[in-house]
């Protein structure tokens, strides 16, 4: 019996032990799965460092990180959010997809995590980017401005000492350009949304915010004269040949690399842009902003906001909730904003500058006609896919702009279906 007695004190202690070490070491956490769409090689490397950073202050997390070209990634997301291979972590941009996302109930509610971390004031500017009917769903990790990218050489040689600030001054740019024998304006027009944008800043500095948003919402006609007359005022740029014959077979990047071989003096782009810059023009590259066209009109700008996201499908949300509360950290935002070339949503990150100067942050304070996302972002799916085909079909044919918008006018009709934002609906259970 003692002998007995003894043995099994000795197995207690063991156990004990064990019990001890296994408090004592750090839990893992498991395969935390992150999908990012990225448009470029400097998007790709910033990812790629940041989530490298993650993990070097998360040593337990095993994360698997994809990078997918960001039209591929666009068409495929939605499909993968509703199956079991949802990403516990992936990227997407604020507006009508997001909204569509939470309401779809594909998005993790993460207010939880903004309420216990205090993110509705630090990030008090883009809060209502991530939000739906009251609730949160994404953390935003960078926004920016957009406007006119240009090269002090190029516009040298044809007489102009910086970029236009009027549309007058667009118009005689794009005369002395194309008469010197360069394409004015590098446009990528294959991909939509960067001809979008030329219809958002058109139409901004036409009608201003206010229209601008009643169009996308829905509420205001394609066959409005306001909505009109921002087409007819394109047609005078098509027609003054500011834009290259082969524009609609150019895509983003190439219309960069068009500016990059000073076969271009402009483009209109993000400040992304600038993390592209080749540092042999980082002297010569400048921004503008988007010059102005009705004077009464107040300034208001673009400003896309790219979100971070959980998957409502996801399968380690602990550890997706760790990649969250670190990419809020001040520090942290403010490097992969500092990367890829925007602006940290963080209010406590400080501005670190990209290869141009800060300029770029000073269009966003002085916006004083207030802010949009982008019309690919602002408008339903349906619309905004009809939109930027209708866009193309201008550009290739700038008489038939009313046949494009009577077409547009006519899925406007179908496109908006009301939704409840109140009550997103509940994602299914995801097998784990």
């Amino acid at each position: 019996m003692k002998q007995w007695k003894l043995e099994l004190r000795r197995w207690a202690g063991r156990l004990g032990l064990c019990l001890t070490a296994a408090i004592a070491a750090p839990a893992f956490g498991g395969t935390l799965n992150v999908q990012f769409g990225v448009l470029d090689k400097s998007q790709r490397a910033a990812f790629t460092a940041f989530v490298d950073e993650f993990k070097a202050a998360n040593p337990d997390v095993d994360v698997k990180l994809t990078l997918t070209d960001l039209a591929a990634y666009r068409t495929t997301l939605p499909a993968a959010l509703e199956g079991n291979e949802a990403p516990d972590v992936f990227n997407w941009f604020a507006g009508d997809q997001m909204r569509s996302f939470a309401l779809g109930g594909q998005l993790d509610d993460v207010s939880d995590l903004w309420k216990a971390n205090a993110w509705n004031n630090a990030f008090a500017t883009t809060t209502n980017a991530a939000t739906v009917g009251g609730r949160q769903f994404a953390l935003p990790f960078q926004y920016y401005t957009w406007g006119l990218f240009y090269r002090h050489d190029v516009l040298e040689r044809v007489g102009l000492s910086t970029a236009p600030k009027d549309f007058s001054g667009l118009l005689t740019a794009c005369s002395k350009l194309s008469k010197a024998g360069f394409v004015p304006i590098a446009l990528g027009a294959k991909d939509g949304w960067a001809l979008a944008a030329w219809f958002d800043y058109l139409d901004l500095r036409t009608n201003g915010a206010q229209l601008h948003a009643m169009l996308t919402d829905g509420q205001l006609s394609y066959l409005d004269p306001n909505v009109r007359r921002t087409f007819l005022l394109w047609r005078q740029l098509v027609d003054a040949k500011c834009f290259a014959s082969d524009a609609l077979a150019t895509d983003a990047n190439g219309a960069r690399r068009l500016l990059y071989a000073g076969h271009a003096g402009m483009v209109l782009a993000g400040t992304t842009f600038s993390a592209t810059v080749p540092d042999a023009l980082k002297d010569i590259v400048d921004y503008a902003r988007f010059p102005v066209i009705d004077p009464s009109q107040p300034m208001a700008e673009a400003a896309p906001t790219d979100t971070f996201h959980i998957a409502a499908h996801a399968r380690n949300k602990a550890d997706a909730r760790r990649f969250l509360k670190y990419a809020a950290t001040s520090a942290a935002n403010a490097k992969l904003a500092r990367a890829m070339g925007s602006f940290p949503t963080n209010k406590f990150a400080p501005v670190q500058g990209t290869v141009l100067d800060l300029n770029t942050a000073k269009v966003l304070s002085d916006a004083k006609g207030g802010l949009v996302q982008a019309y690919d972002r602002d408008a339903p799916n349906e619309m905004a896919a009809a939109g930027m085909k209708g866009m193309q079909d201008f550009l290739a044919q700038p008489k038939q702009v009313d046949t494009v918008l009577v077409r547009l006018d006519g899925i406007q009709k179908t496109a908006y279906h009301p939704v409840a934002e109140a009550a997103p609906a509940p994602a299914k259970s995801a097998k784990r």
